[in-house]
């Protein structure tokens, strides 16, 4: 969207601090008439709406980018995500909260990128370790066919935790904050999830000594 491109090229440096909650004070009235005019494709309330949320969003980009550069790159990527799904919007006071978890998406998204291109994913083996599974004498290789459908038979909350953490390194406050749930009840997926990836494999006796 060259709009987005073009106010995200005169943002100011912001400092890396958290928008840890919407916390954005808009009049609804304001809102919910820029929201509607947004919504009919009215590009100058669409660009109100940026001035307004801007400063929050580049925040919390800024300190999961790392710098200037990346941020304004999220900044972007985000604002495209809420002018697109804008019409999903039913009402201003919901905007906020959702234009936030929009963004907090965003930039879990450029987290997950970067680890993986980092090479920081969690080896086969090292997985076969965490979910209580060690046998010196099979490789990684041996270890992917029986893991991958494994998880594959995961419901969709068990394989979405353990794949954010043992697969792509994330820790629980990250996943609970992402998911929006507890990090008691992360850990407890997890261990649910690493449960039944076990006993699967045991039952096709894939394991120590079988």
């Amino acid at each position: 969207m060259e709009m987005g491109r073009q106010m995200v090229d005169n943002q100011p440096m912001a400092p890396a601090s958290d928008a840890s909650s919407p916390g954005l004070a808009v009049p609804d009235t304001a809102l919910a008439l820029l929201l509607k005019r947004s919504q009919d494709g009215d590009t100058t309330a669409m660009e109100t709406i940026y001035l307004k949320f801007k400063g929050a969003f580049f925040n919390l980009a800024y300190r999961y980018g790392g710098d200037r550069a990346t941020a304004e790159d999220l900044l972007q990527d985000i604002f495209i995500k809420i002018f697109t799904h804008i019409q999903d919007v039913r009402s201003p006071e919901m905007f906020p909260g959702w234009a936030f978890r929009i963004a907090l998406n965003s930039c879990y998204s450029h987290l997950r990128e970067k680890k993986s291109k980092s090479g920081r994913t969690v080896s086969l083996t090292d997985m076969g370790e965490m979910i209580g599974f060690v046998d010196p004498e099979r490789t990684g290789s041996d270890l992917r066919k029986p893991l991958q459908d494994a998880i594959a038979g995961l419901s969709r909350r068990l394989k979405e935790i353990f794949l954010l953490h043992d697969v792509q390194g994330f820790k629980h406050e990250e996943i609970a904050s992402m998911l929006r749930l507890s990090v008691g009840t992360s850990k407890s997926q997890l261990f649910k999830a690493r449960l039944k990836v076990r006993e699967y494999l045991k039952a096709r006796r894939i394991g120590p000594g079988e």
